[in-house]
Protein backbone atom coordinates (compact mmCIF):
# COMPACT_ATOMS: atom_id res chain seq x y z
CA UNK A 1 0.00 0.00 0.00
CA UNK A 2 3.02 2.46 1.00
CA UNK A 3 4.27 1.91 -2.60
CA UNK A 4 1.48 2.27 -4.43
CA UNK A 5 0.61 5.71 -2.85
CA UNK A 6 4.61 7.08 -3.04
CA UNK A 7 3.70 5.75 -6.85
CA UNK A 8 0.73 7.68 -7.73
CA UNK A 9 2.28 10.90 -5.69
CA UNK A 10 5.57 10.54 -8.01
CA UNK A 11 3.05 10.07 -11.55
CA UNK A 12 1.02 13.23 -9.37
CA UNK A 13 4.01 14.94 -9.31
CA UNK A 14 5.53 14.06 -12.95
CA UNK A 15 1.70 15.40 -14.07
CA UNK A 16 2.07 18.72 -12.29
CA UNK A 17 5.70 19.83 -13.70
CA UNK A 18 3.68 19.00 -17.22
CA UNK A 19 0.57 20.51 -16.48
CA UNK A 20 -0.96 23.69 -16.20
CA UNK A 21 0.02 27.66 -15.92
CA UNK A 22 -1.13 28.40 -12.98
CA UNK A 23 1.87 31.30 -12.37
CA UNK A 24 5.05 30.78 -12.93
CA UNK A 25 6.02 27.18 -13.96
CA UNK A 26 9.85 27.75 -13.40
CA UNK A 27 9.32 28.02 -9.63
CA UNK A 28 10.49 24.79 -8.55
CA UNK A 29 9.06 23.59 -5.04
CA UNK A 30 12.71 21.91 -4.38
CA UNK A 31 14.60 24.80 -4.72
CA UNK A 32 12.59 26.31 -1.84
CA UNK A 33 12.97 23.34 1.04
CA UNK A 34 15.41 23.64 3.88
CA UNK A 35 18.54 22.40 3.17
CA UNK A 36 18.40 20.14 6.41
CA UNK A 37 15.29 19.75 9.14
CA UNK A 38 15.43 18.20 12.02
CA UNK A 39 11.75 17.64 12.12
CA UNK A 40 10.47 14.07 13.49
CA UNK A 41 6.91 12.82 11.96
CA UNK A 42 4.09 12.19 14.27
CA UNK A 43 3.01 9.28 14.75
CA UNK A 44 0.20 9.76 12.37
CA UNK A 45 0.38 11.94 9.51
CA UNK A 46 -2.42 12.67 7.34
CA UNK A 47 -3.34 14.33 4.13
CA UNK A 48 -6.81 15.72 2.47
CA UNK A 49 -7.08 17.20 -0.37
CA UNK A 50 -10.55 18.74 -2.29
CA UNK A 51 -11.30 21.02 -5.14
CA UNK A 52 -14.63 21.83 -6.23
CA UNK A 53 -15.86 22.64 -9.67
CA UNK A 54 -12.36 21.88 -11.51
CA UNK A 55 -13.74 22.37 -15.11
CA UNK A 56 -15.25 25.94 -14.14
CA UNK A 57 -12.65 28.59 -15.89
CA UNK A 58 -14.77 31.65 -15.64
CA UNK A 59 -15.18 31.79 -11.90
CA UNK A 60 -12.04 32.82 -9.90
CA UNK A 61 -10.79 30.02 -7.41
CA UNK A 62 -9.66 30.33 -3.40
CA UNK A 63 -7.11 27.83 -2.21
CA UNK A 64 -7.26 27.23 1.59
CA UNK A 65 -4.21 25.49 3.20
CA UNK A 66 -4.16 24.57 6.65
CA UNK A 67 -4.59 22.25 9.06
CA UNK A 68 -7.96 20.42 10.94
CA UNK A 69 -9.16 23.87 11.94
CA UNK A 70 -8.98 24.85 8.17
CA UNK A 71 -10.84 21.63 7.24
CA UNK A 72 -13.25 22.55 9.90
CA UNK A 73 -13.88 26.17 8.68
CA UNK A 74 -13.93 25.69 4.81
CA UNK A 75 -17.44 24.41 4.53
CA UNK A 76 -19.35 27.45 5.57
CA UNK A 77 -16.36 29.44 3.94
CA UNK A 78 -16.82 27.86 0.85
CA UNK A 79 -20.85 28.23 1.60
CA UNK A 80 -20.68 32.11 1.97
CA UNK A 81 -18.49 32.10 -1.43
CA UNK A 82 -20.57 30.23 -3.46
CA UNK A 83 -21.33 31.81 -6.36
CA UNK A 84 -18.61 34.22 -6.75
CA UNK A 85 -15.48 31.79 -5.90
CA UNK A 86 -14.71 28.02 -6.34
CA UNK A 87 -12.74 26.97 -3.44
CA UNK A 88 -9.80 24.56 -3.37
CA UNK A 89 -8.67 23.40 0.07
CA UNK A 90 -5.71 21.57 1.38
CA UNK A 91 -5.51 21.09 4.86
CA UNK A 92 -2.77 18.82 6.33
CA UNK A 93 -0.45 17.62 9.70
CA UNK A 94 2.50 18.32 7.82
CA UNK A 95 4.76 21.15 9.07
CA UNK A 96 6.28 23.48 6.59
CA UNK A 97 9.78 22.02 7.96
CA UNK A 98 8.67 18.75 6.41
CA UNK A 99 11.09 18.14 3.32
CA UNK A 100 7.42 16.41 1.37
CA UNK A 101 5.53 20.02 2.18
CA UNK A 102 6.22 21.97 -0.60
CA UNK A 103 6.45 18.93 -3.11
CA UNK A 104 3.02 18.47 -1.92
CA UNK A 105 1.79 21.84 -2.42
CA UNK A 106 3.35 22.14 -6.01
CA UNK A 107 0.97 19.43 -6.68
CA UNK A 108 -2.14 20.64 -5.52
CA UNK A 109 -1.14 24.40 -7.12
CA UNK A 110 -0.80 22.94 -10.71
CA UNK A 111 -4.05 21.70 -11.13
CA UNK A 112 -6.22 25.38 -11.61
CA UNK A 113 -5.31 28.91 -10.78
CA UNK A 114 -5.97 30.34 -8.11
CA UNK A 115 -7.05 34.18 -7.21
CA UNK A 116 -6.52 34.22 -3.45
CA UNK A 117 -4.17 31.77 -1.63
CA UNK A 118 -4.96 31.53 2.67
CA UNK A 119 -2.13 30.26 4.00
CA UNK A 120 -1.65 28.94 7.27
CA UNK A 121 0.84 26.64 8.68
CA UNK A 122 1.20 26.22 12.95
CA UNK A 123 -0.37 24.10 15.52
CA UNK A 124 1.44 20.99 13.85
CA UNK A 125 4.82 23.02 14.75
CA UNK A 126 4.46 23.38 18.19
CA UNK A 127 7.90 21.30 18.58
CA UNK A 128 9.41 22.43 15.86
CA UNK A 129 12.64 23.93 16.34
CA UNK A 130 11.87 27.91 16.08
CA UNK A 131 14.91 28.64 13.62
CA UNK A 132 14.06 26.28 11.40
CA UNK A 133 10.48 26.81 11.41
CA UNK A 134 10.82 30.36 10.55
CA UNK A 135 13.10 29.68 7.86
CA UNK A 136 10.73 27.01 6.07
CA UNK A 137 7.91 29.18 6.78
CA UNK A 138 10.04 31.81 5.06
CA UNK A 139 11.07 30.16 2.42
CA UNK A 140 6.76 28.37 1.25
CA UNK A 141 5.68 32.15 1.59
CA UNK A 142 8.35 33.34 -1.06
CA UNK A 143 7.75 30.09 -2.99
CA UNK A 144 3.78 30.82 -3.15
CA UNK A 145 4.66 34.39 -4.64
CA UNK A 146 7.31 33.09 -7.06
CA UNK A 147 4.88 30.23 -8.28
CA UNK A 148 1.65 31.90 -8.43
CA UNK A 149 2.55 35.82 -8.80
CA UNK A 150 -0.38 37.33 -9.62
CA UNK A 151 -2.47 35.78 -6.64
CA UNK A 152 -3.68 37.61 -3.53
CA UNK A 153 -1.96 35.70 -0.83
CA UNK A 154 -3.05 36.36 2.99
CA UNK A 155 -1.10 34.91 5.67
CA UNK A 156 -3.66 33.29 8.59
CA UNK A 157 -2.28 33.14 12.38
CA UNK A 158 -3.40 29.84 14.41
CA UNK A 159 -6.17 29.86 16.57
CA UNK A 160 -5.78 30.04 20.31
CA UNK A 161 -5.17 26.45 22.47
CA UNK A 162 -6.69 25.57 26.11
CA UNK A 163 -3.14 24.04 26.94
CA UNK A 164 -1.05 27.39 28.59
CA UNK A 165 2.38 25.72 27.32
CA UNK A 166 0.82 24.67 23.85
CA UNK A 167 -0.75 28.04 23.35
CA UNK A 168 2.15 29.95 23.95
CA UNK A 169 4.33 27.97 21.26
CA UNK A 170 1.05 29.48 18.95
CA UNK A 171 1.61 32.97 20.09
CA UNK A 172 5.65 32.62 19.14
CA UNK A 173 4.91 31.14 16.13
CA UNK A 174 2.19 34.03 14.91
CA UNK A 175 4.52 36.44 15.86
CA UNK A 176 6.78 34.44 12.86
CA UNK A 177 4.50 35.12 11.00
CA UNK A 178 3.40 38.44 11.36
CA UNK A 179 7.15 39.18 11.40
CA UNK A 180 7.26 37.47 7.48
CA UNK A 181 4.00 39.12 6.35
CA UNK A 182 5.47 42.20 7.42
CA UNK A 183 8.74 41.31 5.50
CA UNK A 184 6.63 40.18 2.16
CA UNK A 185 4.03 42.93 2.19
CA UNK A 186 1.32 40.77 2.86
CA UNK A 187 -1.81 40.80 4.35
CA UNK A 188 -2.79 38.68 7.50
CA UNK A 189 -6.01 37.43 8.62
CA UNK A 190 -5.79 37.27 12.00
CA UNK A 191 -7.48 34.16 13.24
CA UNK A 192 -6.04 33.61 16.61
CA UNK A 193 -7.31 37.03 17.66
CA UNK A 194 -10.75 36.63 15.95
CA UNK A 195 -11.40 33.45 17.68
CA UNK A 196 -10.58 35.78 21.40
CA UNK A 197 -8.46 33.06 23.42
CA UNK A 198 -10.98 34.08 26.46
CA UNK A 199 -13.87 33.35 25.22
CA UNK A 200 -12.77 29.89 23.71
CA UNK A 201 -13.77 27.66 26.35
CA UNK A 202 -17.46 28.27 25.31
CA UNK A 203 -16.32 27.47 21.70
CA UNK A 204 -13.49 24.47 21.80
CA UNK A 205 -14.68 20.62 21.65
CA UNK A 206 -11.36 19.73 23.10
CA UNK A 207 -9.26 22.65 23.86
CA UNK A 208 -7.75 22.38 19.89
CA UNK A 209 -10.79 22.32 17.71
CA UNK A 210 -14.16 24.21 18.28
CA UNK A 211 -17.88 24.00 18.01
CA UNK A 212 -20.36 23.96 15.01
CA UNK A 213 -20.57 27.31 15.47
CA UNK A 214 -17.50 28.94 16.22
CA UNK A 215 -16.27 27.32 12.57
CA UNK A 216 -19.03 28.86 11.21
CA UNK A 217 -18.39 32.31 12.73
CA UNK A 218 -14.63 31.96 11.11
CA UNK A 219 -15.62 30.32 8.00
CA UNK A 220 -17.49 33.28 7.03
CA UNK A 221 -15.17 35.88 8.49
CA UNK A 222 -12.50 34.76 6.42
CA UNK A 223 -15.15 34.44 3.31
CA UNK A 224 -15.54 38.38 4.04
CA UNK A 225 -11.72 38.79 4.06
CA UNK A 226 -11.18 36.89 0.63
CA UNK A 227 -14.22 38.58 -1.34
CA UNK A 228 -12.74 41.88 -2.48
CA UNK A 229 -10.23 40.42 -3.52
CA UNK A 230 -11.65 38.11 -6.00
CA UNK A 231 -11.49 39.53 -9.55
CA UNK A 232 -14.10 40.04 -11.41
CA UNK A 233 -12.81 37.87 -14.46
CA UNK A 234 -11.20 34.59 -13.89
CA UNK A 235 -8.23 35.46 -16.78
CA UNK A 236 -6.83 37.32 -14.05
CA UNK A 237 -6.62 34.63 -11.65
CA UNK A 238 -3.00 32.80 -11.10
Amino acid sequence: MKTILLICMACCFAAACAGENTGNTQANACAYRLKHSSRVRENMEWTTFFATNLADRKTPRAFFIGDSICRDYITPAARALRGTANCTHWTTSRCVTDPLYLPELEIFLSLAPHAVICFNNGLHSQYTNPGEYENAYRKAVQYLKAKCPNAKIILVTSTPVQADAFNAAVVRMNRTVAKIAKEEGLEVFDAYRFMNRAECPSKWRDGVHYNAAANTSLGEKIAETVRPHLPAKASKAQ
